[in-house]
C-alpha cells in the first residue's frame, strides 16, 4: 500500500474541520493538489525569518524588515502576524534550541510533524508549531488536542526530555496551546482522526 505523506499543518487543518462534508472536501483538495512549491507557500518567508531571528539571537524588531521585501499582496497579512508574534515574545526570556526532524505514522499515513522552532520560554522548553490560519480556522483547547497528542507521540531525531512541552502557537491570536498529560482517550481520538483521513482519502 502506497504511503500517504502530509504535513503537520495539513493534518491540523483537517482536524479543525467540523462537518463531514468539510473534511471530505479538504482531503480531496490535499489529495489532488500540485506538488509543493515555495512560491505557493504563503507563510514560508515569515516562518523562516522567525526561525532565523531566534537562531541568531537577533532583536525581534528585525521582523519588521521583512515587510520591505514581501510581495504587496502578502504585506497586510504579514504585518498583522508580525505584530501578534512580537506581542507573544514581549517581556519573555527566550532562548532557541534545535528541534531536529520528526514524524508520526499510522497505518500508511505519515505526518511530517517537525515543529518550526524550539524555544525555552522563561525557563520552560517548548517545541512549537507556528499556525498562521487562526483567523479563518477556529482553534480551542478541545480541537487542538489531537495535533498536540500527535506531536508528543512523534518519532524525533533528537531525544527530548519529558519536560519539553509540545505546543501550537496560533500566531494571529497570540495564543499558545501546550500539551498536557497524554492518556489513552487522547491516543484513541488521534488514531480516529487519522483513520477518518485515510477512509476519505481512499474514496475521494
Amino acid at each position: 500500500m502506497a504511503e500517504i505523506s502530509v504535513g503537520l499543518t495539513q493534518f491540523l487543518d483537517f482536524t479543525l474541520k467540523g462537518s463531514g462534508a468539510a473534511k471530505t472536501n479538504f482531503v480531496r483538495k490535499v489529495k489532488y493538489q500540485p506538488d509543493y512549491h515555495p512560491a505557493f507557500d504563503h507563510w514560508r518567508q515569515l516562518r523562516n525569518e522567525i526561525k532565523r531571528i531566534h537562531e541568531n539571537n537577533l532583536d525581534i524588531a528585525t521582523l519588521d524588515d521583512l515587510l520591505k521585501t514581501v510581495d504587496q499582496k502578502k504585506r497586510k497579512g504579514y504585518q498583522e502576524a508580525i505584530k501578534q508574534y512580537k506581542k507573544f515574545v514581549k517581556g519573555k526570556q527566550i532562548e532557541w534550541f534545535d528541534v531536529g526532524k520528526s514524524h508520526w505514522a499510522f497505518e500508511n499515513l505519515l505526518v511530517r510533524s517537525t515543529p518550526e522552532i524550539g524555544l525555552v520560554i522563561n525557563g520552560k522548553p517548548h517545541l512549537i508549531k507556528l499556525y498562521f490560519k487562526g483567523k479563518s480556522e477556529r482553534i480551542d483547547t478541545h480541537n487542538i488536542k489531537s495535533t498536540l497528542t500527535l506531536m508528543s507521540q512523534s518519532h524525533s531525531s533528537i531525544d527530548f526530555p519529558e519536560d519539553y512541552s509540545h505546543a501550537v502557537l496560533n500566531v494571529q491570536r497570540n495564543r499558545l496551546y501546550s500539551t498536557t498529560e497524554v492518556n489513552q482517550d487522547l491516543l484513541v481520538s488521534l488514531e480516529s482522526e487519522a483513520a477518518q483521513f485515510l477512509y476519505l482519502w481512499d474514496r475521494v
